[in-house]
This record gives C-alpha cells, structure tokens and sequence, in this order.
C-alpha cells in the first residue's frame, strides 16, 4: 500500500501547522484590535498567494478554484474593520506540485477558521467583527477539503513530485507564519 500525498505533506509540515495553530489560538479574536490584526496578517499572506496561484493557472488545475477563492471575502472584512494591509511579496510557484502544496495550505486553514468563527460568535456575539466575518465562512457547507485531496491524490504531476508539493506547502507555512508574528506579539504585550 502506498503512501498518500496528504500524508507525507501533513507529515513534512506538522512542526510549521502546530505553530501556526498555537499562534492563531493565543490570539483573543473577541478584541477588535486582535481581529483587525488577524485578518491583516492573513490578507498580507493570502493576496499574494492567490496572486501566484492563479498568475500559474491554478484555475487549468483545480477546476473549482473560482470557488476557493477568498481574496474577495477577506477584502470585504477588511472594508467592514476600516483595515488596511502591505501585502509580502507575490511568491513564484515552480509547477504544479508546488501550487497544490500553497492550496494545501490554504485549505487546511479554511477548515480552521471555522473553529475561530465559533469561538468569535461565542465571545461577542454583537461585536462588529461579527459583520466582517466573510473570509472565516468562505466555503462553509461546501465539500471543498474532500475535493482538494481527491485532486491532490490523483494530480500526474503532483504523483510524480510529492516533494514539490512539501516546498509549496513549507513556503505557504512559512509565509502565514511571518504575518502572524506580530499579531500575536502585540497581544502579548
């Protein structure tokens, strides 16, 4: 039996998802000021990423991807907070492998928001975060994760060069990471 792709990612990036979750579970997404820096932090990140994805033609890939999109989402919340962002630089995605490695990334933290979006109902049900909450719903009710690994299972490409798919993954990773760090340090202080 051969080894899945998802796992040999998941495998290769668990020390850079761990710090990423701690990060984001620090942060006190009740505080406007912490959520406008959440949301700042993932749009810095995510503009360029799916800049490059979609420069690659990610779109010729993953055929669903005008569904995956949340740049518009994240652009209306930060409309909603009065934010706004320095997006990093737009990263270069080598091939195929590399991109579903950044979509890997990006759906994983799909899946993510979902438990920060409970926990900012639960904790200011009335803040007015609550109306820019569009990026942290993006896909709700969709089987979009499911569909990604089927893709990514399947993908010629991404079968012959799983290690291509690690780099994307480790640059998505590294990127989010970078944009957190002074969110959470401002919290800390």
């Amino acid at each position: 039996m051969s080894t899945l792709i998802q796992d040999i990612v998941r495998n290769a990036t668990q020390t850079s998802h761990r710090r990423l979750d701690m990060a984001l579970a620090s942060l006190d997404l009740s505080r406007p000021r912490y959520y406008a820096g959440f949301l700042r932090g993932q749009a810095e990140a995510l503009f360029p990423f799916e800049a490059a994805l979609e420069t690659g033609g990610i779109d010729e890939v993953l055929r669903d991807w005008p569904q995956r999109a949340r740049t518009p989402a994240l652009e209306h919340d930060l409309t909603v907070m009065d934010v706004s962002c320095d997006p990093l630089s737009v990263p270069h995605f080598a091939d195929v492998p590399h991109m579903f490695g950044a979509v890997y990334v990006l759906e994983a933290l799909r899946m993510g928001a979902r438990g920060m979006l409970m926990r900012l109902a639960r904790q200011q049900p009335d803040s007015c975060a609550i109306g820019a909450t569009q990026y942290l719903r993006h896909g709700f009710g969709k089987r979009l994760w499911p569909l990604f690994l089927a893709a990514l299972e399947s993908h010629p490409e991404v079968q012959a060069a799983p290690e291509g798919v690690v780099e994307g993954a480790q640059v998505a990773f590294g990127m989010f990471e970078s944009t957190l760090i002074p969110v959470v340090g401002i919290a800390a202080e």
